[in-house]
């Protein structure tokens, strides 16, 4: 877009390999399946559990079956124990509410490790940005014109999320739902600022970053990511697309929503409204 960011622009087309993505974010309930069969707990960074009661007494039992009785002191044991003092007991209606909000408070790398483990993957900024307008360019995934009543946007952060799917009116072309607003979504892509401008027209997939999401180090390779434009050596980011539900300033729901707007963070970031959806190659 010429209409937002510097970092929007230019407007280009690109050719993409046809692809599947969800039409959903990832739910807790989805996330919690993830959490059961990954053998390595304590490897999910982000407390993903805060928000959701079940999640957090499973999250408990697996770390004391793992670590007996001191399981419960260790920091991932701490967090979830507040989060069910703050969450108490939910009565059936909540506890399904909990489990269809989408899956937040994810790094980058729980988010990437869950997409591996559903034999999917993050999608590409020109994969989610396809998904999200279509081919006609549309400035919202339903059209040009902001409509706070087909997103949920705009709205106090301890507002919250609404479960996955809440918003029909609100799809994209292709039938995807809460691209706007709702949560942040990781994709793949390391950020470059002026990506755009250099970016093949085949297949973009962002700058060139570090294996698995690591951030660099003093060694060599920082003069890579320097000259890619990534960002500061400490500072190594990862795209986030779509808006979330937090956002009350005047304008601000409507800037941030747009199909075009790009945030990013450090691949460690978490945040109760960050959350992901997955895609995957199609046959």
């Amino acid at each position: 877009s010429d209409s937002g960011n510097e970092n929007e622009a230019p407007p280009r087309k690109v050719r993409l390999a046809a692809f599947l993505i969800d039409r959903t974010e990832v739910s807790s309930a989805d996330f919690l399946r993830f959490a059961r069969a990954s053998a390595s707990l304590e490897a999910i960074e982000g407390p993903w559990f805060r928000h959701f009661a079940q999640g957090a007494r499973e999250t408990l039992a697996a770390l004391e079956k793992f670590h007996g009785p001191a399981g419960a002191d260790l920091p991932l044991g701490r967090a979830a124990s507040a989060a069910l003092r703050a969450m108490g007991t939910p009565t059936p209606e909540d506890a399904d509410r909990q489990a269809r909000l989408p899956a937040r408070d994810v790094t980058w790398r729980d988010a990437a490790a869950y997409c591996r483990w559903a034999a999917k993957s993050l999608p590409t900024e020109a994969q989610w940005e396809k998904a999200a307008r279509g081919t006609e360019g549309r400035v919202y995934p339903w059209g040009d014109a902001w409509d706070p009543g087909k997103a949920r946007a705009g709205l106090e952060p301890e507002a919250g999320p609404s479960p996955v799917g809440s918003f029909p009116e609100g799809a994209s072309p292709y039938g995807c739902l809460d691209m706007a607003g709702n949560a942040w979504e990781w994709t793949a892509d390391w950020y470059g600022e002026d990506y755009y401008r250099a970016s093949p027209a085949v297949e973009p997939k962002g700058p060139e970053g570090l294996p698995e999401g690591r951030l660099p180090g003093p060694d060599p390779k920082i003069d890579l990511l320097r000259s890619a434009r990534q960002g500061r050596e400490s500072d190594t980011r990862k795209v986030l697309r779509g808006g979330g539900w937090s956002g009350s300033l005047p304008g601000q729901a409507r800037y941030n929503a747009r199909t075009t707007h790009r945030l990013w963070s450090n691949p460690g970031y978490w945040h109760p409204d960050t959350g992901f959806r997955c895609s995957k190659e199609a046959k």
